[in-house]
């Protein structure tokens, strides 16, 4: 914009300077023409009014009737009357007065007009006739002085002429900042509206109404620019929240799609496996009634039978991963009195070295629930935070809480350990049946796969928050506002998971 500031005044001052160059020496000529003209003719009525002063002398008086009068007579045109020459022609008698300039010569005719000939003289010849004789009077009288005073009034236009020219410059110059300054002000309320001010107003402090106009054009323009950034901000947010909501959606149903597969493999395992463990329980309970009490194989068979019930605990656990939630009478169950009877479950489980605290905020709604997976969902995550926990010992947190940030409100419940934690790849895969990181023969790993399940079926989710050496963070989240008699799970949100 301060380029166009300047080639604004610039150019004001170019077109000035070009109409100057155009106009001023028509004006000077023009000037100077009738100067000149009014000086000549000026010059012309007094020499030749004076030259019939002269010629009335001679016509009137007795001057031609003496040469000695005739030549004072000359002498005193030449004198009073700034003449060059003076001459008086009668009879084939010659009289010339010695007082005019040297070396002027009479021309053969005279001067009609200032400036002709070389000599710088105007000649000017008035026949006389006196008493019957004819004569002839011929006075020169000199052009230099019209000359300096014409140059003299040429000096003087040029003068003001170019004083009027300079002023006229400045004045443009003056009148190019002017008109410019509104302009310059405009660019910069631009840059600071393209640099993100977009509440300040493109208007310019000035009376032209063009400038004017233009600045309510630019603002309107602006607001009209402001508007359509903010509508295309807005969509370009909405197009990558739903396009991460999509992506997000399909990672959850593959995994819920590989869990589904998981779940109805491990179900028809576990249901024959139930039908082979049947058999070997029921012959083994016959075996003990016959063995004698106390004997080598009683006890064999006790250990048998003891292994087989074993087995069937893990095909129960199996079984609740993968059965079919659909016939659950689900009610509203305060999560309060859930985590309550799980703490006195589990309590008694945990060593000295974990410390087991609450966290349970006032007013929490009621969930749709069933009392008893509700407890052995609690149960599951905090013994999973327990093993994350045994060989270290440290805090395990149990808590409920509402997030009234989303419509409908969400209650949730959590539980917080500060063992080892988990890295996304085993994150990824802790609510697949049968996964554990533990030693061989020291978990199933159906406890969180059960515990999803339980959740699942209450329309719930898990979220997982974990980091390796940072502990991890269970959260059931419970949606709330659902009518009980209606609730047979409707629902089964896919659990969220992601890495501290």
């Amino acid at each position: 914009m301060a380029r166009l500031t300047s080639t604004l005044a610039s150019r004001i001052s170019l077109l000035m300077l070009l109409a100057h160059g155009v106009l001023l020496p028509l004006l000077f000529f023009g000037v100077m023409h009738v100067v000149e003209r009014s000086q000549v003719d000026q010059f012309l009525e007094q020499v030749r009014g004076f030259a019939r002063v002269v010629a009335d002398q001679f016509e009137l008086g007795d001057a031609l009737d003496s040469p000695e009068r005739s030549k004072a007579l000359l002498d005193s045109a030449i004198l009073r009357g700034d003449g060059a020459y003076a001459e008086l022609r009668a009879g084939g008698r010659d009289i010339r007065s010695e007082l005019g300039l040297a070396g002027v010569q009479r021309p053969p005719h005279q001067d009609l007009d200032v400036g002709q000939g070389d000599d710088e003289v105007y000649f000017i010849m008035l026949p006389l006739d006196h008493a019957g004789r004819q004569a002839e009077l011929w006075l020169g009288f000199d052009e230099r002085t019209l000359t300096a005073e014409i140059a003299e009034a040429r000096s003087r236009v040029l003068a003001v002429l170019a004083a009027y020219f300079a002023s006229t410059m400045v004045l443009a110059l003056l009148v190019g900042r002017w008109l410019s300054r509104p302009l310059t002000e405009l660019q910069q309320r631009s840059r600071r509206v393209a640099s993100g001010d977009y509440a300040l107003h493109l208007a310019a402090t000035t009376s032209l109404r063009e400038v004017v106009e233009l600045g309510r054009d630019l603002d309107r323009m602006r607001g009209e620019l402001v508007g359509v950034s903010e509508r295309l901000r807005q969509e370009i947010v909405a197009k990558e929240a739903v396009e991460s909501e999509r992506r997000t959606l399909e990672v959850q149903l593959r995994r819920r799609h590989r869990l589904e597969t998981v779940g109805t493999l491990a179900g028809g395992v576990a249901h024959e496996f139930n039908n082979a463990l049947v058999p070997i329980i029921l012959y083994t309970e016959s075996l003990l009634l016959d063995a004698p009490e106390g004997s080598s194989d009683a006890e064999q068979l006790q250990g048998v039978l003891s292994a087989a019930k074993r087995a069937r605990d893990i095909v129960r656990k199996v079984l609740v991963f993968s059965r079919d939630f659909d016939s659950t009478r689900l009610g509203p169950v305060r999560l309060e009195s859930a985590v309550d009877e799980a703490l006195k479950l589990f309590t008694a489980l945990v060593p000295a070295s974990i410390d087991v605290r609450q966290e349970l905020a006032a007013d929490i709604p009621t969930v749709l629930a069933d009392q008893g997976l509700l407890t052995q969902l609690i149960m599951n995550l905090c013994t999973n935070a327990f093993q994350a926990m045994q060989a270290t010992g440290g805090v395990l947190t149990i808590g409920v809480r509402v997030d009234r940030s989303v419509v409908p409100p969400i209650v949730e419940l959590y539980v917080a350990d500060t063992g080892h934690g988990m890295d996304s790849a085993t994150v990824e895969r802790i609510f697949e049946p049968f996964f554990t990181t533990r030693e061989v023969g020291s978990g199933t790993g159906l406890g969180l796969a059960v515990a999803h399940g339980i959740a699942t079926s209450f329309g719930a989710s898990i979220v997982v928050d974990s980091n390796p050496g940072e502990g991890a963070t269970f959260r059931v989240r419970f949606p709330t506002g659902q009518r009980a008699d209606a609730h047979n799970l409707a629902a089964e949100p896919e659990p969220m998971r992601s890495a501290r």
